[in-house]
């Protein structure tokens, strides 16, 4: 059995990034906040639970983030784009 844990990447989660963006286009201030702190919490814990290191869990997080941000950008010019 291999001692490498191939994980897949947190960026190319489309269905979790999916679910996070609508979830947080529908929340504000403290409430996007919790949304937001209870999903890294849990993506943290996964991620420890397989044995990244805290760099490695930074890494997969942040490009997370990248990912959920990107796809708040484009519905955001989507719905720009209706309204012209």
């Amino acid at each position: 059995m291999p001692d490498n844990l191939i994980c897949f990447p947190m960026r190319r989660r489309a269905g979790k990034i999916r679910k996070t963006a609508e979830a947080l286009a529908g929340l504000h201030g403290k409430r996007a906040d919790r949304y937001w702190r209870q999903t890294v919490a849990s993506l943290v814990g996964q991620l420890a639970r397989a044995g990244f290191s805290e760099t490695e869990i930074r890494a997969h997080i942040g490009a997370f983030n990248d990912a959920v941000q990107g796809h708040l950008r484009r519905a955001q010019a989507r719905s720009d784009g209706d309204a012209a």
